[in-house]
């Protein structure tokens, strides 16, 4: 798909993936509305993005590659991750809540 396009696209083409493939997946409907928020703050912060495999959110800031991910173990109800695409990956941030998705897009800092 290539790097240049819109938060916009990013979120059209990720959520119809979510609901063409996972949109019975309780976990997905809950975590759907703070895409929006997210991907608002990756695109205030990344270098370039792109969709991996149709289903990952990756980006690159200065130097480092990350991608965005679902955790069950995130809170108590599961959540997105960002995590650093390395040898050895680690985990960024986490986003437990909506009102965290918001701070994200206020403050988007990994």
């Amino acid at each position: 798909m290539g790097e240049n396009f819109s938060a916009d696209r990013m979120a059209e083409l990720f959520l119809a993936y979510l609901f063409k493939n996972r949109a019975n997946d309780r976990h997905v409907r809950r975590v759907a509305s703070w895409l929006g928020l997210l991907i608002l703050g990756v695109e205030k912060i990344k270098d370039k993005w792109w969709l991996s495999h149709s289903r990952q959110l990756c980006f690159e800031v200065g130097r480092k590659r990350y991608k965005a991910r679902f955790d069950q173990e995130i809170g108590q109800r599961g959540g997105i991750e960002f995590i650093e695409i390395a040898k050895t990956q680690g985990v960024a941030r986490q986003v437990s809540d909506l009102a965290s998705a918001a701070d994200f897009f206020r403050s988007p800092k990994l």
